[in-house]
């Protein structure tokens, strides 16, 4: 948690319980935007793609003038739902837009929890209503706790930054902890900028951010048919940010640096883990082959429950090398772990030592470093282990 949490002008977060899921704990967020906020979404590219997802794309496209609201719960994904799903989700929207005298089109929505179970309409419109009756800038720390599922801890961070003579500040919050493998973002993400920003620099922003940072992590390689993600700008008209200004390098930078701090806020608190684990692929003859032998190997059971032991089982790192199709040969291969030696020229170096890799193996925080020997690409992606905590909480999810 940082040690400061920065508001955002004219944003407001009220939480309420719906009584379902997870008894009285709120699981319902409704946030508040002034009508100048532009938003930035990204959504899953799962194609079991949940109504409120598909609702929240229509309705970022077809937004109209005025104040904007997002609803949030967790418990209940609403996806594989069929038709019933989108009226589910349309009718609950409906019904707080008429509340709040908005355009429906101006109510997003965005739901994480159990995939095919029934929405529970009226409890989750009782909780968002009442969550409306307790919007406060402040709420911070109850909105990062209420879109939570699996995960341990709420997940939130926050940065200003001095550019000239004015101050801009970032704040964000993230969940997910399971059914990570993003192609653009975590399971939820909420950041939120207080500037105002061109549509055109906003989503450019937004696509950066995501690269090295959702797009580079993994727990389980399984994507969720809710993954969101929203960058939105409070369009405070005294903190106006030029496109192609050193303002808008400077202020990119720290939305990059708050995607990045969430990102691994989520794998530090991936379901059961006891490792963080950084596997870096350099010297390959392209990103996609760097991107590709990063990922193998990060979603690599066997390296994962290897991890998890304090095993320096290095054949298993480099066999999810050997079997990953971008790769022709693994003759050049050098890997270290934890700057121990593991393997030069595809097998065993001779500087290796048994002792030393297992120490370097039991700390809580792993660095894999690959040498392809291809080219001069390189990727990063983050990942954790896999321990019998990861099975005991996925194997009675719904219970």
């Amino acid at each position: 948690m940082p040690k400061k949490i920065h508001n955002i002008d004219g944003i407001k977060f009220g939480s309420a319980s719906s009584n379902t899921r997870y008894g009285d704990k709120e699981d319902s967020l409704v946030v508040t935007l002034p009508p100048q906020a532009k938003l930035s979404g990204k959504f899953t590219s799962n194609k079991l793609r949940a109504a409120p997802v598909n609702l929240a794309i229509d309705n970022l496209y077809s937004s109209s003038q005025g104040s904007k609201v997002l609803l949030i719960n967790a418990g209940n994904a609403n996806a594989a739902n069929g038709p019933k799903g989108l009226i589910d989700v349309k009718r609950y929207c409906k019904e707080i837009a008429s509340d709040l005298d908005i355009n429906i089109e101006n109510v997003i929505p965005f739901s994480t929890g159990v995939i095919g179970e029934a929405m529970p309409v009226e409890n989750y419109l009782s909780a968002f209503r009442k969550a409306l009756t307790k919007l406060n800038v402040n709420n911070w720390k109850k909105a990062a706790g209420a879109i939570l599922t699996t995960d341990t801890k709420p997940k939130i961070v926050s940065k200003e930054i001095k550019i000239g003579k004015e101050s801009y500040c970032v704040t964000g919050f993230a969940k997910g902890s399971g059914m990570i493998r993003p192609d653009f973002a975590t399971l939820l993400s909420f950041v939120f900028i207080d500037a105002k920003i061109s549509q055109s620099s906003l989503n450019k922003m937004h696509s950066e951010a995501l690269k090295v940072s959702f797009e580079a992590i993994t727990v389980d390689g399984d994507t969720s048919p809710n993954d969101s993600s929203l960058l939105v700008a409070n369009g405070n008209t005294d903190k106006f940010i030029k496109t192609g200004s050193l303002a808008e390098k400077k202020l990119s930078k720290i939305i990059i640096e708050i995607f990045k701090e969430l990102a691994e806020l989520l794998v530090e608190d991936a379901e059961g883990a006891s490792k963080k684990i950084k596997i870096k692929v350099s010297k390959a003859k392209n990103i996609e082959q760097a991107r590709s032998i990063a990922f193998t190997v990060a979603e690599s059971p066997l390296v994962k429950t290897a991890m998890f032991g304090s095993d320096a089982n290095w054949g298993r790192i480099l066999s999810a090398i050997g079997r990953d199709k971008t790769l022709d040969d693994i003759d050049k291969v050098q890997i270290k772990l934890n700057n121990q030696p593991l393997v030069k020229k595809g097998y065993i170096d001779s500087k290796y030592s048994e002792k030393l890799a297992s120490k370097a193996m039991r700390k809580k925080e792993i660095f894999i470093d690959i040498n392809l020997g291809q080219g001069q690409k390189t990727f990063e992606v983050l990942t954790s282990d896999l321990s019998e905590d990861y099975v005991l909480i996925n194997s009675d999810y719904r219970s």
